[in-house]
């Protein structure tokens, strides 16, 4: 039976302050720190993930595609690190819990419903860190083992808060907990080498004699356990390589030898048969429980794996999941024979290896060599913001060797020795010394600077997982450090950094009069390790033996720095690079990769915000690249320039997007198991606005990632106001995806909203080309006459129309040179093109000539044509006779093509140029980013200001045309014979810096920006 709706988006603006400062975190599509717990859902469709990065993460078990991603209150540090987790056995509930922030006297356990993706109730209780978690058999109760030495009973009820209806108090802390639903006992691991066995029924009433069974075996001290899922086996493994399988009455099965390593992950099958073991440097195995005879080995891993979990099944399939490794991979493997089923992992990799060039350029390795030295691949140079996946060869910044390591913790220079923690700071990972003889050493879980002398002075707070490599750039002004996080921070090492005020440290009351005292007073209250410097030399020069007690505190205090900025590459080199304020430039897709965590408090799941959304406001690459190569905030920088700063605690909450189906006799549009499908070729999507504060200043609708409707006719009441409108959409071959947002008059965009139909109707056949071709030499003042923009445009579109013409059925070819390159007839030309374009066509735009930014008009970017007399200072003429930015997307909009690119060399200056004061680069990059951003097309502009008119001649070319023609000519080919948009993006990037430097003597660099999925649009031909 066929079901008739129409698709309604309900865009609601919210325009309101949050409530807590919001915090910038990464999203690497994937977890980017340990992954502590595992669990699939009841019918095994859904594989949930907790980390110590603060997600909860649920998977598509089949595709390993994210479902969602959810976080709680987080705070700094450890503060929100998740450890444990358990779900109902209903399937409906999910509980996790962790290390608590320290706003909250106690810790806590969030409870979800999983069919809401909703926090519906709270656990408050435990005092320290919750270890484990798991529901009773009839899901009625809830266990928690905590480092406070407690397990806690929970009734598990409809109320928002659960109530402890016991606790069992064990004294030392737990580290693991597995609760039987057979025998109903739960077994313990408390410190030592024994096993606690408590009745359930002992810990529910809360008998304070209660005594366990005692499981005695082990040598080391024990570091997992489980039971077997029917209850009739427990396995537990120790810190020194001990595995042993034991009947549930404590009488042993079999002890697993010949192990090199700890087991760090145990796992038994649904049916109990099997046992897997994962170890400290990620290797697995799987056993037969009763004959303890091995299946197999795995090696999927790449170092630790701290969880595992069998894939429910009643069919007999033995696939287990396990997580671990440098970049913190799930990876689902057959338990018989080792083989791979599917690999679950983020965007990111590990930075394991970093090493300055001369300037800013910065070698980066996400993997080691056999000999275990970094395999350098990439590099970013931070004075450009550019980033190039092959690594050229840069002799790496020579640093002294007078410093030793001489244990894990422990490091040698000249008689001194510098001592780290190995509960607080983990291993030694790395180590600098720097032009002043300090050393920067870089831990499992730390990043410090200690004098000469071996005192600290830095504590580089920003990292989340263990920092693998540190350098420092050529002229000593910045630290670098590359983590597992999947992160690169820079530091400015002259920037001061906090430390608590004396008065902070020594809070008796004896000491609090004692500072009053002095007449130094003030400077105990000053939260700065100057302050305390000040403070001794005041006592010591008055010979007041109290500065013994505040020196010995001085030498283990150090200042707090964070970043200058932070650095995300993805695999497939796509980054972002931030400030601490939000503002960043980034790749074409960068953005999506970080934003703002928005602490709601514990009774509330927190929400996200993509800087996607943020983009008009904070996207600043000219600033961000000023910033680097001034030792500047970006703020600085903004204030030099007279520039409003966008003050990221005044954060507002952009719009929400919401789809409801109602039925409608208009509508063509069918469902069948949750897909929507159609036949017609087009289909009515209605839209709800409302209006939260912000206003509505603009509706867009992206078809395929490609803008295909806007609309600014709004006239909203004010807050809350609601309106209805219906667009028509043309329907493309197989899948549309739709997406619609709002932009409100803070250029702030909603949340986009997402609806996907199948077109299963005739297929719409059309596969041909439109091309603009746009080059303007002579101007009607001769002053901004060019040299090489016509024949660019004229070389360009021959050879492009060459190499094209076997991919398309035909070619719509329109060019438009010197005089004849009016507005009026560039949009005559456009307007033709949006008559004939079909969805399955490709639309072309190649521009050559002037372009520049207005900063009278909103910094509005504008197309010169011809006829403009007057670049500067004629607002009215630029208006009438330019094509600006938004014109031109309101025409791109329009043009029904979903594969339109955009060639655009509107950076020519010529003569005429150099005495005007034209806009740096960054400031075009911006505008042209912004509109290939807004109008889903791919764009690739030669953004450079300045034109080298006799070394171009050399070339017969322009640079930015002679590296798109040899790009043509095959240079870009990746060996398959075709040239995609995205190929001919990465050989400009990397072809123009180098013959800009060549002939100029300096690198330029153009601006790339793709969206959608990638295409070719020509064919190389064999020679």
């Amino acid at each position: 039976m066929k079901k008739y709706c129409t698709i309604l988006f309900l865009i609601v603006l919210h325009f309101v302050a949050f409530a807590q400062t919001p915090r910038i975190v990464i999203n690497a599509k994937g977890h980017t720190a340990k992954i502590q717990n595992l669990l699939f859902t009841p019918d095994a469709k859904q594989l949930i993930s907790i980390s110590e990065d603060k997600s909860i993460r649920i998977w598509n078990a089949e595709t390993g595609k994210l479902i969602a991603r959810l976080e709680g209150q987080i705070g700094d540090g450890w503060e929100g690190m998740l450890y444990a987790s358990a779900i109902s056995p209903d399937g409906k509930l999910l509980a996790v819990a962790g290390y608590p922030v320290k706003e909250e006297k106690e810790n806590y356990i969030l409870v979800i419903d999983l069919s809401t993706n909703e926090q519906v109730s709270i656990a408050v209780g435990h005092t320290n860190v919750i270890n484990n978690l798991a529901f009773t058999r009839d899901g009625k109760n809830l266990l928690s083992a905590s480092d406070d030495g407690t397990v806690k009973f929970w009734g598990v009820t409809n109320n928002r808060s659960l109530s402890n209806l016991a606790t069992l108090t064990v004294g030392n802390p737990i580290s693991c907990m597995s609760y039987n639903s057979r025998s109903q006992e739960v077994a313990l691991v408390a410190g030592g080498r024994d096993i606690l066995v408590y009745k359930l029924s002992d810990i529910a009433i809360g008998n304070p004699k209660i005594k366990p069974r005692i499981f005695k075996k082990h040598e080391g001290e024990l570091h997992k356990l489980v039971y077997s899922p029917d209850g009739l086996y427990l396995a537990s493994s120790s810190q020194t390589n001990e595995l042993i399988i034991w009947n549930a009455d404590g009488s042993i099965i079999d002890e697993i030898k010949k192990l090199e390593r700890p087991i760090n992950a145990l796992a038994f099958s649904n049916d109990s048969k099997i046992l897997t073991g994962l170890d400290t440097k990620g290797k697995g195995f799987s056993w037969a429980v009763q004959s303890g005879a091995k299946f197999t080995d795995f090696t999927g891993h790449n170092n630790a794996v701290f969880s595992a979990v069998f894939m429910p099944s009643s069919q007999g399939h033995y696939v287990v999941a396990s997580a671990g490794g440098i970049n913190n991979e799930i990876i689902l493997w057959n338990a018989i024979n080792g083989t791979i089923v599917l690999k679950i992992k983020g965007n990111g990799r590990a930075v394991c290896g970093l090493s300055f060039g001369e300037g800013l350029q910065l070698q980066i390795a996400t993997e080691l060599d056999k000999s275990g030295n970094p395999k350098y691949s990439s590099v970013f140079d931070f004075s450009s913001m550019t980033f190039k996946s092959k690594s050229d060869t840069i002799t790496p910044i020579k640093t002294k060797k007078s410093v030793q390591q001489t244990g894990e913790n422990d490091l040698s220079m000249k008689g001194k020795t510098i001592h780290t923690n190995p509960l607080t700071d983990g291993r030694i990972l790395d180590f600098i010394q720097l032009s002043n003889e300090s050393v920067v050493v870089s831990s499992d879980f730390s990043l410090k600077q200690f004098d000469k002398n071996g005192s600290l002075l830095k504590d580089f707070n920003g990292h989340s997982g263990a920092v693998r490599a540190v350098t420092v750039s050529s002229d000593g002004r910045y630290l670098c450090s590359g983590a597992e996080d999947q992160t690169i921070m820079i530091w400015r090492l002259t920037k001061e950094g906090y430390a608590p005020a004396l008065r902070e440290v020594f809070q008796g009351k004896e000491w609090q009069d004692y500072f009053t005292s002095l007449p130094v007073d003030s400077l105990t209250k000053l939260p700065t390790k100057k302050a305390w410097q000040q403070v001794i030399a005041f006592l010591r020069t008055n010979e007041q033996k109290s500065h013994r007690d505040i020196e010995d505190v001085y030498n283990k205090l150090g200042e707090t720095v964070i970043p200058f900025v932070t650095l995300f590459i993805t695999e497939d080199g796509e980054f972002v690079c931030w400030n601490p304020h939000g503002y960043f430039t980034c790749s074409s897709s960068g953005a999506s990769y970080f934003g703002w965590h928005i602490n709601k408090g514990i009774h509330e799941l927190a929400d996200f915000y993509k800087a996607d959304q943020y983009f008009d406001v904070l996207y600043s690459p000219e600033e961000m690249s000023k910033s680097i190569l001034e030792g500047k905030s970006v703020e600085d920088v903004l204030k030099a320039e007279g520039k409003r700063i966008f003050d990221l605690t005044k954060l507002r909450r952009p719009s929400a997007a919401l789809f409801v189906s109602q039925p409608s006799d208009t509508s063509k549009i069918n469902f069948e198991k949750g897909i929507a499908f159609t036949s017609a070729t087009k289909i009515p999507l209605t839209i709800n606005i409302q209006d939260g504060g912000g206003g509505v200043k603009e509706l867009n609708i992206f078809q395929n990632e490609k803008l295909i409707l806007i609309d600014k006719d709004f006239k909203m009441k004010g807050d809350r106001d609601v309106t209805t409108k219906t667009y028509v959409v043309d329907m493309a071959n197989e899948v549309n995806d739709f997406k619609v947002k709002v932009i409100n008059y803070q250029k702030i965009e909603s949340r986009p909203d997402v609806f996907v139909v199948e077109y299963r109707g005739q297929a719409i056949t059309t596969s041909s080309l439109h091309i603009l071709s746009v080059g303007i030499n002579k101007y009607a003042n001769s002053f901004y006459d060019l040299n090489y923009a016509q024949p660019d445009a004229q070389s360009f579109t021959e050879k492009f129309v060459e190499k094209s013409k076997s991919i398309f059925k035909k070619i719509n070819q329109a060019e438009l040179y010197d005089e004849n390159a009016t507005k009026a007839n560039i949009i005559a030309k456009l307007n033709a093109i949006i008559a004939q374009a079909k969805p399955e066509d490709v639309f072309l735009f190649y521009y050559a000539g002037h372009g520049l930014l207005n900063e009278d008009n909103d910094d509005e970017y504008y197309f010169v044509p011809t006829d403009v007399t007057k670049l500067y200072g004629d607002q009215d003429q630029l208006s009438k006779k330019g094509i600006s930015a938004s014109e031109l997307k309101n025409y791109l909009a329009q043009i029904k093509a979903r594969k339109q690119v955009i060639l655009m060399d509107a950076c020519h200056s010529g003569g005429a140029m150099k005495t005007l004061n034209v806009r740096t680069t960054g400031m075009d990059e911006k505008a042209i980013v912004q509109l290939a951003r807004s109008s889903g097309v791919a764009m690739i502009a030669s953004s450079g200001t300045k034109q080298f008119a006799t070394e171009f001649a050399q070339l017969k070319h322009g640079v930015f045309t002679y590296a798109l023609l040899e790009a043509l000519d095959g240079k870009a080919d990746n060996g398959d014979k075709k040239i995609t948009v995205n190929e001919l993006k990465l050989y400009m990037e990397e072809r123009v810096p180098d013959l800009t430097k060549q002939y100029g003597g300096k690198a330029q660099y153009p601006t790339g920006y793709i969206t959608g999925n990638d295409f070719p649009i020509s064919i190389v031909e064999d020679r």
